[in-house]
């Protein structure tokens, strides 16, 4: 009796799934019908029945579903890093810009700061360089 039953269900599931099947089917058609001729022509009865069957697997769904994930994620993270590389430049604007120099001074003093972090070896040598020409004050080099 157990294997009448389960015979019977499998019939309704797979009139069910017929009917869905038919359903996307006719969804689909109608879809087409507002597309221009030259495309219409290119989907043929059968294109459109291999795709609402496609639709019927939850596949593509799952499929779907998995990549906006991964999508929701990555914009996560990215949007994280974003935030932390804006926290670290206004840091570093806040610091440089705590102590403003002097008027005439803005040029050397930004180059010194350019100085100070691309060629530090060259920086270590400036108050050499500084006695040597008896400059009295060591100021940011001008190079």
């Amino acid at each position: 009796m157990e294997r009448y039953a389960g015979a019977l269900e499998e019939v309704a599931d797979g009139a069910r799934q017929q009917e869905r099947h038919y359903q996307l089917l006719s969804a689909l058609q109608s879809l087409v019908k507002e597309l221009p001729s030259s495309f219409q022509q290119r989907l043929s009865y059968t294109t459109l029945s291999d795709l609402a069957l496609a639709l019927l697997d939850g596949t593509v769904f799952e499929i779907v579903q998995g990549l906006l994930e991964i999508q929701h994620l990555t914009e996560k993270s990215l949007y994280n890093q974003r935030l932390r590389l804006q926290n670290e430049h206004r840091g570093a604007r806040g610091q440089r810009d705590e102590v403003p120099p002097p008027r005439g001074r803005r040029l050397p003093a930004a180059l010194g700061i350019c100085a100070n972090r691309l060629l530090p070896e060259c920086w270590e040598k400036v108050p050499k360089i500084n006695k040597i020409k008896g400059a009295e004050t060591e100021t940011a080099p001008f190079w």
